[in-house]
């Protein structure tokens, strides 16, 4: 989608947290457009849920065809996860260059290692060093066309090492190497100053909600963060909605669903569909 990095970075410049929802299909994409956000987030984790696998099989081909259905349905620009680059010098190139094309308007890269061991979701966090992540992030700078897609590099470093000054040396080798936001994983409002001191200038960019209390997007703001990515709670929201819905299907065999509900859910899924202006072209039928 042409201009989705400069949207995206319009609406940062804005100043504030710009909030992200996650999201994982064109379908959960209206909802959170519908529902007033601006920006949207496309988590690694999200999109292989949405496939049925874990995140750690996700393909480049997957995300990228996931992001171009997105974008092609919602205005709001889209930050993409990609990973760790899926492969070696070439594949970021050709993954960055595809992602690009089929409408990111961002896209960050993360210094794990590739592939992503599956105990990465069981807490065994993994780094590579600091100079393969910042090779990953010039590569990523040489490939894209457009210099408005906003590169972003996210580091696990606080969450592996416990270090907020190893951590910081890592951003400033990626802000070297090009990287012009940074995401820090497990870096929350309180420690958020020790970096804005270090890498002035330099947007954070807050991802999180796994684990409660998630901060506001007012705390997100006051700590100095341009953007928040909530990655998990859509996905959250499902698994809970609807395991409980068929839960008690098949416990009591009803649907307990009140008629409001349905009735709600009926009017804005016509509309999340865009059924409305396809249904008076119907109505009016061709004219010549």
């Amino acid at each position: 989608m042409s201009g989705a990095g400069s949207r995206l970075r319009a609406l940062i410049a804005e100043g504030g947290a710009l909030a992200a929802p996650g999201v994982h299909d064109p379908y959960s994409a209206r909802i959170a457009v519908n529902a007033g956000h601006r920006a949207l987030y496309l988590g690694g984790n999200a999109m292989a849920l949405g496939l049925g696998k874990g995140q750690p099989f996700l393909t480049s081909t997957e995300t990228r065809d996931i992001t171009a259905r997105i974008a092609a349905s919602v205005e709001a620009p889209l930050v993409v996860d990609a990973g760790a680059g899926f492969g070696g010098g070439a594949h970021l190139h050709v993954v960055l260059r595809e992602i690009e094309a089929a409408g990111a308007a961002a896209l960050h890269i993360d210094d794990q290692p590739y592939p992503k061991p599956v105990g990465y979701h069981f807490g065994k966090g993994a780094l590579v060093a600091p100079e393969e992540m910042a090779a990953r992030l010039r590569l990523a700078v040489a490939a894209r066309r457009d210099a408005d897609l906003l590169l972003i590099a996210r580091t696990d470093a606080l969450r592996v090492t416990g270090s907020v000054e190893e951590t910081i040396a890592r951003c400033r080798a990626y802000v070297e190497a090009g990287a012009e936001a940074l995401m820090v994983l497990d870096l929350g409002p309180d420690r958020a100053a020790a970096f804005r001191a270090a890498l002035p200038g330099v947007p954070l960019v807050w991802i999180g909600g796994v684990v409660a209390p998630v901060p506001t997007l007012g705390e997100l703001s006051r700590a100095g963060f341009a953007l928040a990515c909530y990655p998990f709670n859509g996905v959250a929201a499902i698994a809970t909605a609807l395991g409980d819905l068929w839960a008690g299907l098949a416990r009591d065999g009803t649907i307990g669903q009140a008629e409001d509900l349905l009735a709600r859910a009926r009017r804005e899924t016509v509309a999340l569909a865009g059924l409305e202006p396809l249904h008076r072209i119907e109505q009016e039928g061709y004219r010549r």
